[in-house]
């Protein structure tokens, strides 16, 4: 193995994904898809291995890609577009256990579609599971037009993958610790609240309805619909900002604008009512 070029390669996929060159990759191709956690990843390797990348997590959800063959149907692009790749094909890259390379286009592991093998009979697909601790927490497929990987191109995956591994696992952390956050938040914001103000409150979020996250709405028509004066609808939803569970700001006549940022906190208050 030429350890120089290996060390190279390594060097420049720890740059791009640190510094995340992939930005003017996305604003040159007037993407709004920016907000993938593994963008820059996928970015370097395709770059590095002229290939389309993509990376999933166990249950299937799209976390990075990068397209450097536009090989891709409507279909495919439909995908990516919502972020999940089919249940099916989720399945049986689960089934692959240990890194598969080179499967070719007719085999059912390819991440190529379907309607273009014939347009690209030599094209190739390397599936390569993310193993953290012995977690299976993703997988990197990688595809190629058809040059076979070598040695070198083997390692770099190898150690994207464990790259990659410790963004998710970082990922799954964040979202574990907001999840704290707002239980903890919404169990603090209920022990404040009068049994007037929960009532009060189950009024406005009633008139929201049911997965509305933001509304304009007027505070004394609340009151009226549920008998209680409009200072306590008013207080209550001042306890909710202070708590961070909503955000609030006056609209002049148009009313008050409401947002959640807890919807925990909304699911516990109208579901103590049933």
């Amino acid at each position: 193995m030429d350890n120089q070029a290996f060390l190279s390669k390594i060097k420049e996929l720890n740059k791009q994904a640190n510094v995340k060159e992939w930005a003017k990759y996305i604003l040159s191709n007037d993407s709004k898809e920016i907000d993938f956690p593994l963008q820059s990843i996928s970015f370097a390797l395709g770059k590095l291995l002229d290939a389309n990348i993509y990376i999933v997590n166990a249950e299937g959800n799209l976390l990075g890609y990068y397209e450097r063959h536009r090989v891709n149907t409507q279909r495919v692009r439909n995908l990516i577009e919502n972020r999940s790749f089919p249940y099916n094909y989720i399945q049986r890259l689960a089934g692959v256990e240990d890194t598969a390379r080179d499967i070719k286009i007719d085999d059912n592991l390819t991440v190529f579609p379907v309607e273009k093998r014939a347009n690209y009979p030599e094209a190739l697909t390397t599936i390569v599971p993310v193993i953290l601790s012995e977690d299976r927490m993703g997988t990197l497929i990688v595809g190629r037009i058809q040059e076979e990987l070598d040695e070198v191109d083997s390692l770099l995956l190898e150690h994207a993958a464990s790259m990659i591994g410790l963004e998710i696992a970082l990922e799954y952390g964040k979202e574990e610790v907001e999840s704290e956050q707002q239980i903890s938040g919404a169990d603090l914001a209920m022990s404040t609240l009068s049994n007037t103000e929960v009532k009060a409150l189950r009024g406005v979020f009633k008139q929201m309805g049911e997965d509305v996250t933001e509304t304009i709405l007027t505070t004394s028509e609340i009151a009226d619909k549920i008998n209680v004066t409009r200072s306590i609808v008013v207080n209550a939803l001042r306890k909710l900002v202070s708590a961070s569970i909503i955000e609030q700001r006056s609209m002049g006549m148009k009313g008050t604008y409401i947002k959640v940022l807890n919807p925990l906190f909304v699911e516990r208050l109208l579901a103590e009512e049933s």
